[in-house]
């Protein structure tokens, strides 16, 4: 029952790292069924997992005191928001695609958003984002280890405590983002009360990094 409630507190401050920057949109029909192609999906997932609606994630740009990447001279072409996909503890998964025009533009969006302020800006957003009567406590945001994909990823962890009217629990955001020619790919991990198993989340991007080939 405290899932539940805290997947809907955090659902909404989780926003998708590819979109970041407000590239221009000119969307074909071929890469947008790439960018879907590579997203995760209900076949990823062992038993115990559902997947929710089609996602509805506000796809604003992320932008904080101290991060505000610019890619509005690049082009995308592709972009997809997974559905979330949760267990009845309300851990869940998602993942944000998006292709560019060319790999070049693909690269250059990479490096302008994920640079060492990309944690600390999707912590100031989680907390923003949840509101009274709840509220949340960061105590870390920074680089997490984890394996190569693609032509280059990085890896991202927050843990915070987000306290309810009905619980105080510990909450793990781990951000996983990798670049692959022209596609760009985030995929959050947010586990409650314990991470999420790291052989888990190495096991599901190594599909997404696979299908991005």
């Amino acid at each position: 029952m405290r899932g539940t409630a805290l997947i809907a507190v955090l659902a909404a401050v989780l926003v998708p790292v590819a979109l970041a920057g407000d590239p221009q949109k000119k969307l074909t029909k071929a890469d947008q069924a790439r960018a879907r192609s590579v997203s995760v999906r209900l076949s990823d997932f062992g038993a115990g997992w559902k997947q929710g609606p089609p996602s509805k994630k506000d796809e604003s740009n992320p932008r904080c005191s101290t991060y505000n990447p610019d890619q509005s001279d690049l082009i995308e072409t592709g972009t997809y928001d997974s559905p979330d996909f949760s267990r009845p503890d309300g851990t869940s998964v998602s993942s944000s695609s998006g292709v560019f025009r060319t790999a070049a533009m693909a690269k250059a969006g990479y490096a302008r958003v994920v640079v060492p302020q990309l944690p600390k800006c999707f912590a100031e957003l989680f907390k923003k984002g949840i509101t009274k009567p709840n509220s949340a406590t960061i105590f870390f945001a920074g680089p997490l280890a984890f394996p190569a994909y693609g032509d280059r990823s990085n890896a991202y962890r927050i843990r915070a405590s987000v306290k309810t009217p009905a619980a105080t629990v510990p909450a793990t955001i781990d951000v996983v983002v990798f670049n692959r020619g022209r596609i760009d790919v985030a995929i959050i991990f947010v586990a409650i009360s314990r991470p999420l198993p790291a052989a888990f989340e190495h096991s599901l991007v190594a599909r997404v990094a696979a299908r991005a080939r």
